[in-house]
């Protein structure tokens, strides 16, 4: 069970100024033969992530994991300059030609601000949400279903951070984590300026400690936690920068401008999801180069490109390109939008969630 009692507040000085790091990531923990494991479930930055999807944290300053309770690996995260050791499989992607009457390409862009949740609706619900005929539902994500487990929130603020790469595996040898040669290991060497621990009940935070839902990142994170059917619906309004695409796709002309919508300043994007029958909107990390030409067939980029209308009120509707007739929830700035705490948002800031991985 992953737990930690008590929240500490952790204070350096003199702290060498340099790269600093912004974000955050979900670390899964689970027991394996015995032994524990710590995977890198989601990764947010606003830069070239230092960490990916299917990262193992396979050692901290020195130590090997698979040793550690989630209490020792929390403890060794919060010491005064934390060294992670990550074990990178390599990701072999086949390259496939794209015809081009099935690709779109970017070709300009616009700075913007957008104010919505990280929610999909069907077209009938935001014409009846324009009508003030119904109110958006809230009422979902208070399940039954839900689940009382307890996460570990490691945030740092001012973290300056190095990163020793390349070490590859022994390429005669399989590699003692995953089995295959070619993979990469990496050292990361962290530095916050403060550091604090806190332990919390998921339920709390979907219902309504905003404390904790501190951004869109923040709220992205938790989302790979808890399923998306059950959070409770939150607004924020981002700086986006909107890339516009030139189609070939003859057949969804009609649907509006193929568009991919970037937070300003990183490498996170908005991305419409399906799992099952369930349709999400979230934030992913993704490299800009990859996102210049994008293949309809492709199931890995196509998810982040919707298309764009805008309304007689210069209002815009996003439809995802993937799952038709499904569009973000999109709203005017009003007052209550959450912002977040404009203390932290001024800061460099960084956070872990460590949770238990769902049986």
């Amino acid at each position: 069970m992953l737990l930690l009692e008590t929240t500490g507040v952790y204070q350096d000085s003199n702290m060498e100024q340099g790269s600093l790091l912004r974000g955050g990531v979900s670390l899964c923990h689970s027991l394996v033969d015995e032994k524990h494991c710590y995977e890198v479930e989601k990764a947010l930055t606003h830069s070239s992530s230092t960490f990916r999807k299917g990262d193992i944290v396979s050692m901290i300053n020195n130590k090997k994991t698979q040793d550690l309770s989630p209490k020792e690996f929390i403890s060794l995260l919060t010491s005064e300059s934390p060294i992670l050791t990550l074990h990178q499989a390599i990701i072999v992607k086949e390259e496939g030609q794209c015809p081009e009457s099935d690709s779109i390409h970017a070709f300009r862009k616009e700075k913007s601000t957008l104010s919505f949740q990280l929610v999909m609706v069907r077209e009938e619900c935001l014409e009846a949400e324009e009508k003030n005929e119904i109110k958006p539902t809230e009422s979902s994500w208070e399940s039954d279903d839900m689940k009382e487990k307890d996460l570990v929130m490691v945030s740092m603020t001012e973290t300056n951070v190095a990163v020793v790469r390349g070490r590859g595996c022994d390429p005669e040898n399989p590699c003692n984590n995953c089995g295959i040669t070619g993979c990469n290991v990496s050292d990361v060497i962290m530095a916050p300026k403060k550091r604090e621990v806190t332990s919390v009940c998921r339920k709390s935070v979907w219902m309504g400690d905003e404390e904790k839902v501190q951004d869109v990142i923040m709220y992205s994170l938790l989302g790979t936690i808890q399923r998306p059917l059950y959070i409770r619906p939150v607004s924020f309004s981002e700086d986006i920068t909107i890339y516009f695409y030139r189609s070939n796709i003859l057949e969804d002309l009609s649907r509006g401008s193929p568009v991919v919508l970037n937070f300003t300043g990183s490498t996170n994007f908005l991305k419409c999801t399906r799992v099952n029958q369930e349709v999400g909107l979230t934030v992913e990390s993704y490299e800009k180069e990859k996102l210049k030409d994008i293949c309809k067939d492709d199931p890995v980029t196509w998810p982040f490109v919707f298309y764009m209308k805008t309304r007689r009120d210069n209002t815009r509707l996003f439809e995802s390109a993937q799952n038709k007739g499904w569009f973000i929830r999109t709203e005017k700035p009003q007052v209550s939008v959450w912002m977040g705490n404009p203390t932290i948002r001024t800061q460099e800031r960084f956070c872990f969630l460590i949770y238990p991985k769902h049986n």
